[in-house]
């Protein structure tokens, strides 16, 4: 099946995670105005922690909880004012309370978030903006409840202000990776818009199509801007899932674009290997069995493999490729062991794909120079070709068709089907001698509108020779074609206007002798039909000669 290949498997999966975004994409409603530094809110805190609490709403029994209750005095340095700080894969439930301890009523929070989710036990990563108003109540409590306990915090940097502050200041903060995930957008887009016109021209350009889905799939996988996207796709359950589908998505775009940029290689196999384990790890998410954050130990061991795999394979292929690539994939590399030991050997703290994003984004940038490097040379090549050809089968002074036209014409007619009128001028000789050549090419050119008049394809396959080849046309029909022809003729002669400089001399006139024959049982090519019409042409050359001659002889 044609529509069900890698590459249209891959195509399908995009656009349906493209369509999941832009379903979920809404965006906040008012722009940060303010400016001003954050301010956190360090002191003050009554904190505990605790695993395995009772009466927890979010995890099934027997399940490891951990929770952690922040409380804070409600004075006048938090009231009126809004809180905020991010969680990781946690349910979390504020309340008002005239006491430090956690309510036993979870529908009197008046902030909460996570619903208790049908198909995993994590809520996703969110930015919380707790508005405090003015209240009686003495005290803010905080309940934080995660069941990963890597994910688990003691304590969380609150930063305090109002709500434009700390929104400016989490889009501030987020505005490098920000513009690097947007580059990757805008690039993928262009090498979806080169393969797009590529298509339309008939040009091969099938990694454009790979790469540029797969620089979107990076762009919308790249988690570091994580307040950028809690802002633009405005729920946290839709920014975890568009991760993981986009994760999913990487390898199977990955495989593609190698197999596109390195000649003979087919990974068909791992493919279609990475495809069913992806089906296997959904449908054990989607049943209850593990949540994504579990199985994706075995996603990623899948994908160290898959990095052995390729570059093993892209070495054995490496002298086979195009230039530009094995450049280009070496830019990368370099890059990425660069991220690599600056992880190791200089700083662990803050965003360390910097580099690498670096790295991504100048490959990206080349690969579109390249793409539209390759495109334009494929144009010219096709533009140059188009008009070899069409010097090749084109008479240069009617801009009809050419012996070889009719050649190549014929040779795709159906002969049972075939007509052919042959045509002469009459005295272009004669013409060329009294008025020059410039007298006989505007014969020539008056001669090719007449016939192109009548007949739909007319070639001039000698000096005032032509051939009008017909399709389905019986022997009234070419009778009524004929006399049209003459009708044409008599028309141009009457009103002289296509004769150019020679309109006034009398004696400057168009004369077309015309034989037709169709096919008839027994002939074995196009080139026997247009015998016979050559045959009827010259009869009918004899017969115009012999009248001319009477009309001139004297009484």
């Amino acid at each position: 099946m044609k529509w069900l290949t890698k590459r249209h498997i891959a195509l399908y999966l995009t656009i349906l995670m493209l369509a999941f975004l832009v379903a979920a994409f809404a965006i906040t409603k008012g722009t940060p105005l303010h400016k001003e530094d954050t301010h956190y809110l360090y002191s003050g805190w009554l904190t505990a922690e605790s695993r395995d609490p009772e009466n927890e709403p979010y995890f099934e029994k027997g399940q490891t909880v951990y929770q952690l209750r922040m409380v804070h005095e409600l004075d006048d340095t938090v009231k009126g004012k809004v809180l905020s700080f991010r969680t990781y894969d946690s349910y979390v439930d504020a309340w008002f309370c005239d006491s430090p301890d956690i309510p036993a009523d979870n529908d009197s929070a008046f902030y909460h978030f996570g619903e208790t989710l049908r198909f995993c036990d994590s809520p996703g990563t969110y930015t919380h903006f707790l508005s405090i108003p003015e209240t009686d109540a003495q005290y803010l409590v905080i309940r934080v409840e995660t069941a990963y306990a890597n994910k688990f915090l003691t304590s969380y940097d609150v930063a305090i202000g109002t709500e434009n502050e700390l929104l400016y200041n989490n889009l501030k903060e987020d505005l490098i990776p920000g513009i690097s995930n947007l580059g990757m957008m805008i690039f993928g887009i262009l090498l979806i818009v080169i393969y797009i016109i590529g298509r339309c021209k008939r040009i091969a350009s099938a990694e454009s199509l790979s790469l540029g889905c797969l620089s979107i799939a990076f762009a919308v996988n790249f988690n570091c801007p994580l307040f950028l996207n809690q802002y633009l796709y405005q729920n946290a359950v839709v920014q975890y899932y568009a991760n993981y589908f986009s994760l999913f998505l990487l390898p199977l775009l990955v495989i593609l674009y190698f197999e596109d940029i390195v000649p003979k290689l087919r990974m068909r196999w791992m493919f279609y290997g990475f495809l069913l384990l992806e089906a296997a790890l959904s449908v054990v998410h989607f049943t209850g069995i593990a949540s994504y954050t579990r199985t994706i130990k075995s996603f990623t061991a899948a994908l160290g493999i898959l990095a052995v795999v390729s570059i093993l394979l892209i070495i054995k292929h490496y002298r086979e490729m195009e230039r530009f690539n094995r450049i280009s994939i070496i830019l990368l590399l370099s890059f990425v062991c660069g991220n690599v030991i600056f992880f190791i050997f200089v700083s662990t703290l803050g965003d360390q794909t910097f580099i690498i994003r670096t790295g991504v984004l100048l490959y990206l940038g080349l690969a579109v120079v390249n793409g539209i490097r390759k495109l334009m040379n494929e144009i010219n090549r096709e533009r140059e070709s188009r008009l070899l050809q069409e010097i090749a089968y084109t008479d240069k002074l009617t801009k009809m068709g050419n012996r070889y036209a009719l050649e190549r014409d014929a040779r795709e007619c159906v002969l049972e089907q075939t007509s052919i009128v042959s045509m002469d001028l009459n005295l272009l000789k004669t013409t060329n001698d009294t008025y020059g050549h410039a007298g006989g090419d505007v014969l020539l050119q008056s001669a090719a509108k007449c016939m192109t008049a009548v007949y739909d394809k007319v070639y001039r396959v000698g000096g005032d020779e032509f051939i009008a080849l017909l399709h389905q046309k019986s022997q009234n029909d070419l009778e009524q074609l004929h006399h049209m022809l003459q009708e044409q003729i008599q028309k141009m002669n009457a009103d002289r206007s296509d004769f150019g400089e020679f309109a006034k001399t009398d004696t400057f006139r168009l004369s077309i002798a015309a034989g037709y024959a169709a096919y008839t049982p027994g002939d074995n090519s196009y080139e026997q039909i247009m015998s016979r019409a050559d045959e009827a042409m010259y009869r009918e050359k004899k017969r115009m000669h012999r009248e001319q001659k009477e009309t001139v002889r004297p009484s």
